[in-house]
């Protein structure tokens, strides 16, 4: 596990630049985000804050959320969503801790101390900033897996999320056709990615029925559990992880059957695209033997 300071991980996940005419997202230190995938970072816990990026100047600002910044549930899948960084109104990391409502007294508590988040370090176009109501971020700690409010440690499993938050493969959107039309290519020398023909738009949270293969438990050591998923729905191999403690990584240990109903979480694999490569691999949530 990567142990990291906002100081150090708030320059980079907030280092990309947008071009919305040419659908083109452009992500600069890429081999030092590509090599990140569990982490804990230790920053400043912020009043919750959106950033906003210029489209023509690719600057940012930042603004309160509404009520000075409180937190609050997201009405979409109950997570909450927190930033953690150097500076109230400076560019953050965007945490995300699943089915977070019981937490948000002792969050908005913390507000202005040094915390520390460990959890999934994920790279999604959801909300990039092509969009003027994005709050742009490609880059993520999600799902948060434990936090120190100053207090100790507080460790959280990876759970399903709220039901309306879980889509499919080809519901509402055919994600096979949104993949196939992005490109990627990497400047080694400068050590760039440049993601082509992206809407700025994607699914977290999908349920698929499949088959499970070539399963690696990683039995000794603590990276995640990785396994194949093939499913009719997405029509080609795809790799999930499995973090290491988590339901489903006992749940994987537990499989009696190839066949499984998963639901997980979409990640651009950055290895891959460091190989010029554009795949989608999935964080498992929850494996249910068919």
């Amino acid at each position: 596990m990567a142990t990291l300071d906002a100081s150090d991980l708030a320059p980079l996940v907030n280092g990309f630049t947008i071009d919305p005419r040419s659908q083109t997202i452009v992500v600069p230190n890429a081999s030092q985000l590509a090599g990140l995938q569990d982490v804990t970072v230790t920053g400043t816990l912020l009043k919750k804050q959106y950033v906003r990026l210029d489209k023509a100047t690719n600057q940012r600002t930042a603004r309160l959320a509404a009520d000075g910044g409180a937190y609050k549930a997201e009405s979409g899948d109950g997570d909450l969503h927190f930033c953690l960084g150097t500076g109230q109104l400076q560019p953050h990391i965007a945490c995300e801790l699943q089915n977070g409502k019981a937490w948000l007294s002792a969050f908005n508590d913390a507000v202005g101390d040094q915390i520390s988040a460990s959890g999934f370090f994920r790279c999604l176009f959801e909300h990039p900033g092509f969009r003027t109501n994005d709050d742009a971020h490609i880059f993520e700690i999600h799902p948060v897996r434990a936090v120190d409010l100053g207090d100790g440690i507080q460790a959280f499993d990876v759970d399903v999320p709220e039901q309306k938050a879980i889509h499919t493969w080809i519901d509402p959107h055919r994600l096979n056709d949104q993949d196939d039309r992005i490109q990627v290519a990497y400047d080694n020398g400068q050590d760039l990615l440049t993601f082509t023909g992206m809407s700025g738009q994607d699914e977290n949270y999908v349920q698929l029925s499949g088959t499970v293969s070539a399963i690696d438990f990683q039995a000794a050591g603590g990276a995640p559990a990785t396994f194949t998923f093939s499913s009719e729905d997405i029509g080609h191999p795809v790799q999930v992880l499995c973090l290491q403690g988590t339901s489903a990584a006992r749940q994987l240990r537990q499989l009696a059957s190839d066949q499984i109903t998963m639901i997980g979480l979409r990640n651009i694999d950055l290895k891959q695209a460091l190989a010029g490569r554009y795949l989608i691999n999935m964080l498992a949530i929850d494996i249910q033997g068919s």
